[in-house]
């Protein structure tokens, strides 16, 4: 997954605003989305995110899995995010 080219970010104290430059809409995320968007940043997919934030988190890892993949969903259903593969 990658921000698409439109998609700008900003990290703040409560999380990250992300500002979609095309359709001028303005999103934000609390603390654990913005480590999402972090790890989005790094070109992670959900399976490496999931992976990654059950290191630091406790919590069932299904529930981490579903609750991951659905925030990457409304990323994508936004034009937020896109799948390396649709590049």
């Amino acid at each position: 997954m990658n921000f698409t080219e439109h998609t700008k970010i900003r990290k703040e104290k409560f999380g990250t605003v992300v500002f979609d430059t095309l359709t001028e809409k303005i999103f934000i995320t609390d603390e654990i989305g913005s480590e999402i968007l972090e790890l989005v940043k790094r070109r992670m997919d959900v399976p490496e995110i999931v992976s990654t934030l059950a290191d630091s988190y406790d919590g069932d890892p299904e529930a981490m899995k579903k609750d991951i993949a659905e925030f990457a969903e409304q990323l994508k259903s936004n034009k937020i995010i896109a799948d390396s593969a649709q590049e």
